[in-house]
């Protein structure tokens, strides 16, 4: 297997995030566990994997969380459901042991916040409203 914490290439982020995070990397990573499992893996792979996603979601929330206060109506809700299952996802794998599905369940929401991020880190800044329920 390919070590994937290990590759660098550019993400080409227009304004700086590049430096914060890879997201050829993340892809890998998520692409690795949704598409590349047929059997679930051992623990020590299992431990590795879910490690790495759960950085990425944790990197990844407050970045989405900035760029989804740029935009508005049914993207902005989708964007605030996935941070809210985000969270609810790291509590619940914060103190337990890394189960299969946990780790399922970090490349899923680890897809999503990078996907909400493609989407809208370019957005134009809207008024001065807050987004509710973003903060929690």
């Amino acid at each position: 297997m390919t070590d994937l914490g290990s590759t660098r290439e550019s993400t080409a982020a227009s304004d700086g995030l590049s430096a914060q995070f890879d997201a050829v990397t993340i892809r890998r990573t998520y692409d690795a566990v949704l598409w590349g499992w047929v059997t679930a893996p051992g623990p020590g792979e299992r431990e590795r994997l879910g490690a790495l996603l759960r950085g990425y979601v944790q990197l990844l929330m407050p970045v989405v969380a900035e760029c989804v206060r740029r935009v508005r109506g049914e993207d902005q809700r989708v964007a605030v459901h996935v941070i809210a299952g985000a969270r609810r996802t790291l509590q619940g794998v914060a103190s337990a042991a890394m189960r299969a599905d946990d780790v399922w369940d970090l490349a899923t929401h680890c897809r999503a916040l990078l996907s909400l991020y493609t989407l809208h880190h370019d957005s134009a800044p809207p008024d001065e409203q807050t987004v509710e329920g973003m903060n929690r």
